[in-house]
């Protein structure tokens, strides 16, 4: 009931939602805007009331001097409210930006890997960076400055109503004019602005795809082409652009030349009515300069008007992605006790398509079991099923004797150290990459659990240690480098259950034999649950399941498995071929 009502709800009240305790700021905001733009018309009466004192030949020395001072402190008050107006405003459009883009990032934490992989990165930048910025100039600047744009004219105008309604007439048509033919502009704004932000995506997403890739596309030579490509999603947001400013030039021309010319109007009707007697002079002098005092604020009105527009196209698209399904969250938790993970009759696939038939088996606490099999099984889904990054569609995954659908999110994760074969590293310290296991860890137990993994000898080798950077994405390591470090993040963690997606896969020789000796040691009375394609790092595993398209074809220990099945006795034959060459390759280098 509360989404059906968050979807049909305005889209100023959804955007407000994230306001939290600034929104009487707002409030304020717009008592200081109008105020501001009351002061502002100030000048403009002062002038009038001098000229109609002179021209009545009634103006004193008093009068000649109080009047300017008050038309200089009417004018210094209206900026002076408005700085005030714009910076109250402005707070409450950081604070809005800032709570939807934490609010984003938290739902993105909660939806399964699967709904966040079906999104571009592109996508996400440009709703959580460039969308959210769009909203500081309609929160911060167009809804104090409209309202006090409207209030001011609508004010001015019941003032000329009273002096006379033709004259409040001709005072209010180009402001009229001005808007009608500013708004058929905005005809078609919506479709085109679905274009343009699907462009404007599919760029953010080729320039992201494009800075990871360039070491790939510079190995193989595919610069022009990637080029091409990159260069087409710009001029795509280029065209999109042009075409939209080529619709609107007209409009915004003709409107900002009618809107300022009230005097055009005011003036010939006004003297006409002086002519006819219906108005004294000192009346039209203060029409003329009244109707000159709201062309400022019917300025502002059409300036902003475009822009009250963003929050339409913008708070959809953020409410799409928090109404995005959540990974469901038991309302009342269950705890599990011991380390055992069991998977009975799991079914999953994605979308339409099944990848897990009906796979069964049981991991005790303190055991190592093994996912082998050719590439495509099924190894690392059924690894991200037991971490819960997706839902089983059938079936259940048991950790510690409880379905990991009755546990809460955080109690599962406490449970579970994940280290998968795309190991990402934060543009942080080194220190803080591996802390992230453990973020009250003091820097004792990080070089800890650092040596441990291997990681010692290469960290010593920086300038800063510990304190240096990694690079965007871990750029300034190797692949191996950058995998010891994941794991040195699952050993500062200690949880009870370890998963290895590929943990060893470029790890060096050299360092492989010491790496797999910190992880029996440090399991020891864990579970531990290795998917491995170098089959010598799983030969004491206590089981080993053989997977092929989905399903467990065989299970058993390494020696068992080389006499019962084909399949793992033909891997096992590869991976000593592939072994066997590598020696020899090093003793025909070595000689």
């Amino acid at each position: 009931m509360k989404k059906e009502k968050a979807k049909h709800e305005s889209p100023y009240k959804g955007i407000f939602r994230f306001a939290s305790e600034k929104k009487q700021q707002l409030t304020f905001s717009v008592i200081l805007s109008v105020l501001s733009s009351i002061f502002g018309i100030v000048p403009y009466i002062a002038v009038a009331v001098l000229l109609q004192s002179a021209l009545e030949g009634r103006l004193t020395m008093e009068w000649a001097v109080l009047l300017p001072v008050i038309a200089l402190c009417g004018f210094f008050l209206k900026h002076w409210l408005y700085a005030k107006s714009t910076l109250c405003s402005h707070k409450v459009a950081y604070e809005i930006i800032k709570n939807i883009r934490v609010t984003v990032m938290r739902k993105m934490s909660k939806v399964s890997m699967g709904t966040v992989q079906s999104k571009s990165s592109g996508e996400f930048k440009q709703l959580i960076m460039d969308d959210a910025d769009r909203l500081e100039v309609p929160i911060a600047h167009a809804i104090p400055e409209m309202i006090a744009s409207t209030l001011v004219p609508v004010l001015v105008i019941l003032y000329l109503l009273l002096i006379d309604w033709r004259m409040a007439l001709a005072a209010l048509a180009t402001g009229v004019i001005g808007n009608v033919i500013y708004y058929c502009m905005l005809i078609g704004r919506g479709e085109m602005m679905k274009e343009y932000m699907a462009s404007n995506a599919n760029m953010n997403a080729t320039i992201v795809e494009y800075v990871n890739g360039m070491e790939v596309i510079k190995a193989f030579n595919q610069t022009a082409s990637s080029m091409d490509r990159f260069q087409s999603s710009v001029l795509k947001v280029r065209d999109v652009t042009t075409k939209w400013y080529r619709h609107c030039w007209p409009f915004m021309s003709i409107s900002q030349a009618v809107l300022p010319s009230s005097i055009a109007f005011v003036l010939p009707v006004g003297m006409a009515l002086f002519s006819g007697g219906a108005v004294s002079l000192s009346e039209l002098i203060l029409c003329i300069l009244l109707s000159m005092a709201i062309v400022g604020s019917l300025q502002t009105f059409l300036d902003f008007w475009e822009s009250t527009a963003v929050v339409a196209e913008v708070q959809p698209r953020i409410q799409a992605l928090l109404d995005m399904e959540e990974l469901p969250e038991p309302t009342q938790p269950k705890h599990s006790t011991g380390a055992n993970v069991e998977l009975k009759d799991v079914h999953f696939g994605y979308g339409d398509s099944e990848v897990i038939h009906g796979v069964s088996f049981a991991a005790k606490a303190g055991t190592v079991t093994a996912l082998v099999g050719p590439s495509g099984s099924g190894k690392s889904t059924l690894a991200k099923l037991i971490a819960r990054f997706w839902d089983v569609d059938a079936g259940a995954v048991l950790v510690g004797g409880t379905d990991v659908r009755e546990l809460s999110l955080s109690d599962l994760t406490e449970k579970i150290s994940f280290v998968s074969q795309d190991n990402f590293l934060f543009n942080m310290s080194l220190r803080d990459n591996i802390r992230i296991g453990k973020p009250e860890a003091t820097d004792k137990e990080v070089e800890w659990a650092a040596a441990q993994a291997g990681c010692d000898e290469f960290i010593a080798r920086f300038p800063k240690s510990y304190d240096t950077n990694a690079g965007d994405a871990g750029a300034r390591l190797s692949g191996g480098e950058r995998q010891r470090l994941a794991i040195a993040r699952a050993i500062l963690k200690n949880a009870p259950i370890v998963i290895l997606d590929e943990a060893t896969a470029f790890t060096d020789p050299e360092n492989e034999d010491k790496l797999q000796h910190s992880i029996d040691k440090l399991t020891k009375g864990k579970t531990l649950i290795v998917i491995a394609h170098r089959l010598s790092t799983i030969m004491y595993a206590d089981q080993i399941l053989v997977l092929e398209d989905g399903q467990i074809t065989s299970r058993g220990t390494h020696e068992q498995l080389l006499t019962s099945s084909e399949t793992y006795l033909d891997m096992w034959k590869a991976h000593i071929s592939t072994m066997d060459w590598s020696m020899n390759q090093e003793v025909s280098e070595s000689c």
